[in-house]
Order: C-alpha cells, then structure tokens, then sequence
C-alpha cells in the first residue's frame, strides 16, 4: 500500500479520503473504497470482498469514515496478497483446467485454510444457499469464504446458534418421548381392559368349584409377585443406596487422590536421575573396590595391608550405603509410575535388604500395591460374572478400606453383582419347578398364543432355529427330554456369552410382544421361563455392549503373577450349574453361586521378565 510515515499518516489519509469523498458526507461508500483500492493495487479486489472487509472492519457495509479507513485498507490488502496465494492453490486442485474444483476439494481448501476455526455448520449453510448444490465451484465462490476471520461477532453467534438447536434438539427429544409415554400407557391400558374383560368372561362360565380353584390360584400367584416384587424392590432400593455412598465416597476422594498425586509428581520428579546417579556411583565404588582388593593380595607391607584393609572395609560400608539409597529411590520411582510389577519387586527388594524406611515410602507403596491388586481382581470378577467371585473381591476392597479410591469400579460391580443374583434367582424357579408344572405346558394340544412365543424364545436362546419350534409337536418333544437333553438342565447350563446377538435380538422381539402378567394368567410355568428368557437376553446384550473379552492373562495391569500363571495352567473353571446338578439337584438357595461364565475381559499384552 506503500510507504506511510506515522507523523503524516493522518494528513495522507485525509487527503485520500476527501479525493473520493466527493459529495462530501464524510463516509465513503462500498463502491468509492473499492475504487480506492484498486487505484493502489493495480486490479484490486472484488466487490463481494470489499463488503466483507467493510462487515469485519466498520461493523457496516454501507460506509466507512475517516477513522476507519486505514484499518479497511490493511484488511483489504491482506485479502489482496491472500487471493494471489489462494488462485495459485485452487489452480493446483483444478487439475481439468475448467476453473471449478468439486465441492469435496472446496470444503478441504476451506478447512486448510481455517484449521481450528472451520465450522461444518457454516459450510452446510453456504452449500445450502448455492444456486446449483452440487454442481463444481469456481473460485469467486469460495474466496470470500477462504480469506474471512473469525470474529468475536461470529464466535458469539455461533455459540447462540449451537445453544439454541441444543435446545431445540433437547425439546424435540422431550416431546418424543412423552408421547411415546402416553403411547405405551394407553396400549397398556387397552391390554389390561382386554385381560379384565377376558377374565370377566372366563370367571362367568365357571362352576362354583372351579371359581374357588381359580380364586386360590389367583390369591397365591398375587401373593408370590408381591413377595418377589417387594424383594426386588428392596434389593434395587439396596444396590441405589450403595451407588450413592459411592458415588459420594468418590467426589470426596477425587481431589484427595488429585492432590497427592501432584505432591507424588513433586515429592519424586528427580527420582529417576537420582537412581541413575546412584548406579554409576555405585559402579565406581566397585571399580575402586575391586583395585584395593588386587593390591592387598599382592601387598606384603603389614602397616600397608592394615591400611588397605580399612578402606576396603570403608568402601563397602559406602556401597551398603549407595545400595540402600538406590532401592529407596527406585521404590519412589514404582510409587510414581503406579506400576504392579515395579512395586512388587521394590517392595521384596526393600524387605529383603532391610532398608530403612526413611520416608514412609514402604507402607505407601504396600497400600498402593493392595489397590492395584484389588482393582484388578475386581475386574477380573467382573470379567468372569460369577456371584461367588465378585461378592469376595468387593469385600476384600471394603475390608481394605479402598472404597473411596476403587468407588466407579464397585458401582459397576454392584450393578452386575445386582443382575447375576436375578439371573440366579430365577435359575432356582426354574430347578423348584415342579414336573406337572413343565408337563402343562407339554400337555396343551393347541396352546394360547403366548405360551408358544415364550417357548419358541426360550428354545431360540437355547440354540434350536425358530423354524423348528414353529410346530407345536416339536416344543412338546423338546419340553418333554429328560437327562441332559432335560428343558430344566438346558436352563441351568445356558451362557449368555454363547448366544449369537441375531438370537438374542429375535428373542427380544418375540418377547416384548407379550407381558409378564399376560402370561403368568395363562400359565405359571411358562411365566417362568418368560423371566428366565428376558433375563438371558439383558445379560447378552449387556456383554456385547462392554464388548469381545479377551483372556485376562494379557493385561499387564490385572495379570496375575508369574507363579499364579504356573498354577492356573492346569486348573479348569467349575461351574457351580453343574455342581447343582451333580448334588442330585438341590435346591439352590438365593445366596447361592451362579454360573454366568462369561469370556474375559481387558485384553492387554502381559509383561515378560
């Protein structure tokens, strides 16, 4: 723009400005700036690109004054010198020679250019407002786009924007659902009418002996879903009030934890170049060590040996010394790096030299090594989703007073622990069944609706293809195998890790057609097998929603030592199912081990030593 010297500057400017301010408004308009600028630099730039510096500048796109001037002009030459280097870019990416690039190559130009600041919904709205959406871009399209800067303007109306789709899409979000409440309530409402009305008129044909069997009936079956509800609710009102304390055990010990691990950082951020230094003292002290030692063989002198002797007593007790320091200093460089295998060597390196404890660090790093230990057997149990082994990992960790440090892992072991038990709960319906309740379901000839589909679920999560339980015959011949064939077994032995998520998703489908009162009311056994199901399919998509789980001898955080590894390798997994099978089928009892064996989980590379 040429040279301007700062004394005369204004002066230069004032003349300019009146030059083209030539009705004398004191402002010049688009046009006038735009000739302004092209009388400087020879072309200048396009009209579109002289209101948007107008816009950025003056706030305005029908004038600007004399105040304002030379900023516009600056602006307007960094768009100038810009547009060069842009047409040389785009005429890269215009490998065809049409002048035009498609509107993939113009969105990456754009966000070349703007990095960090491109907004997707900026560019949504520009491809919206094309005259022709996808059709190739020329260059006068997009260099207003590519030379524009985000303002605070911009940022703060974009903020506005995101907040108010935000809650615009939060709205939306609202109102679907409550209509989809008032949906599922009025269909409910219309299924118990129906049930109602079809009890009415099955109550009205009765006998007087079959209305008191059927009233007995109906007073038990209430009587055994208020018992199992109320237990429901109390354990789900238990699991609540645990998740609570520990999700307010957690928030307390969030900054505590934070806090010493800064004081950590600080307290041991030179460890490591003080065990290095240590070392090759120590390697010095041996070197000298190992001199004094070949002149004492060889010395004859006895006033000389005498001497010898005692610096070779004074540098042992100086690599005792170094020694001590250096198992120190690398038990506070395991307590830094939080690392299981690190630990457990300083701390048996530590105890057995008999260093002294100096700074606490031992029962520190004890401590920590317990957490670690401990979150990694709760994992694992989580990963294995067996009661027994869950329910002795989370008492360990209550035991070991680590509920505030280990408080994320028992909520979620709370809620699987919470789901296992339900799984085993039903699991003993299943084993209490009595054979004439099973034999009912065997017996129909044309069985209700409901009880097919249930049944047909049940053999689906069970392994057989829906096909072959579309024929009646063939669920009476499954129901109706004993032994190991035995409908009951076949329940106790189902892993959900097993099923195929196709199954588990028709079985699904099947089962939300129906309700659980719907069935009870028709028959009590295949109620049973309803939950059953339901439960089977919940746990199935409950493990492929945590995803594949790999052996849990691969995780270098929660594998097990080299000597827990040598006798895991010939010890097989009992499944407590069989065991309550082989105990010629005792009744499992609610606090009973379940066997919901899943695969393994946090599958990481174990560290070799």
């Amino acid at each position: 723009m040429g040279e301007l010297l700062p004394s005369d500057r204004g002066e230069v400017l004032k003349h300019v400005f009146n030059q083209y301010d030539r009705h004398g408004k004191g402002e010049l308009s688009p046009l006038e700036v735009q000739n302004l600028h092209g009388d400087i630099r020879m072309g200048g730039i396009s009209y579109p690109q002289v209101l948007a510096s107008m816009k950025y500048v003056c706030g305005s796109l029908d004038c600007c004054t004399l105040e304002e001037l030379h900023d516009l002009l600056q602006e307007m030459d960094r768009r100038y010198f810009l547009v060069q280097d842009l047409r040389w870019e785009f005429s890269l990416l215009d490998r065809e020679h049409k002048d035009t690039i498609t509107e993939h190559q113009a969105m990456w130009m754009v966000q070349a250019m703007h990095g960090k600041n491109f907004s997707k919904r900026k560019w949504a709205s520009f491809l919206q407002l094309r005259a022709v959406p996808g059709s190739p871009l020329a260059f006068p399209e997009i260099e207003v786009l590519l030379c524009n800067v985000k303002s605070s303007l911009d940022v703060l109306q974009e903020r506005e924007e995101e907040e108010r789709e935000r809650r615009e899409r939060l709205e939306h979000e609202r109102l679907r659902q409550e209509e989809e409440r008032r949906e599922r309530e009025r269909l409910e409402r219309l299924k118990d009418e129906e049930r109602r009305r079809k009890e009415e008129v099955k109550y009205s044909k009765m006998t007087a002996k079959q209305r008191l069997e059927e009233d007995a009936r109906r007073k038990m079956m209430e009587e055994e879903e208020e018992r199992r509800h109320r237990q429901q609710e109390l354990e789900e009102e238990e699991r609540r009030r645990e998740e609570q304390r520990l999700l307010e055990l957690e928030e307390r010990g969030r900054e505590e934890e934070e806090r010493r691990r800064q004081e950590e950082l600080e307290k041991y951020k030179d460890a490591e170049k003080i065990v290095n230094e240590t070392e090759l003292e120590e390697a010095d002290i041996l070197e000298r060590l190992r001199v004094v030692r070949e002149k004492l063989q060889t010395e004859t002198d006895g006033r000389k040996r005498v001497e010898l002797q005692e610096e070779e007593q004074r540098l042992l007790r100086l690599l005792r010394d170094l020694k001590h320091k250096r198992i120190r200093y690398k038990l506070k460089v395991a307590i830094k790096e939080r690392d299981r295998y690190k630990l457990e060597y300083s701390v048996n390196e530590f105890k057995t030299e008999k260093v002294e404890d100096v700074d606490m660090d031992l029962e520190k790093a004890e401590r920590l090594l317990r957490e670690i230990t401990s979150r990694d057997n709760l994992r694992r149990a989580v990963s294995r989703r067996e009661i027994e082994e869950l329910e002795k990992a989370i008492a360990t960790i209550k035991r070991n007073g680590l509920e505030v440090q280990l408080a994320r892992e028992l909520i979620e072991a709370n809620v699987i622990l919470t789901r296992l038990r339900k799984i085993q709960r039903i699991r003993s319906e299943i084993l209490e069944l009595k054979q004439s309740t099973v034999a009912e379901i065997r017996s129909y000839q044309k069985p209700p609706p409901v009880v097919h589909t249930v049944m047909t679920a049940t053999f689906l999560i069970l392994g057989h293809k829906e096909k072959e339980t579309k024929d009646w015959k063939t669920v009476q011949a499954l129901v109706g195998k004993t032994g190991k064939d035995g409908l009951k077994r076949r329940c106790l032995e189902c892993d959900a890790s097993k099923i195929p998520m196709e199954t588990a998703r028709r079985a699904r489908q099947l089962l939300e057609k129906q309700e659980l009162d719907e069935v009870r009311d028709v028959s009590a056994g295949a109620a049973t097998f309803y939950v059953f199901t339901f439960a089977m399919v919940e746990e199935c998509f409950d493990i492929d929603e945590r995803g594949p789980l790999p052996d849990e001898e691969t995780n270098p955080t929660s594998g097990p030592s080299p000597g827990e590894k040598a006798g895991k390798a010939g010890r097989q997994r009992v499944d407590p199912t069989k065991m309550t099978i082989q105990r010629s089928r005792q009744v499992v009892t609610n606090s009973g081990t379940a066997a919901v064996a899943t695969e393994l989980r946090n599958k990481t590379p174990t560290r070799k030593k």
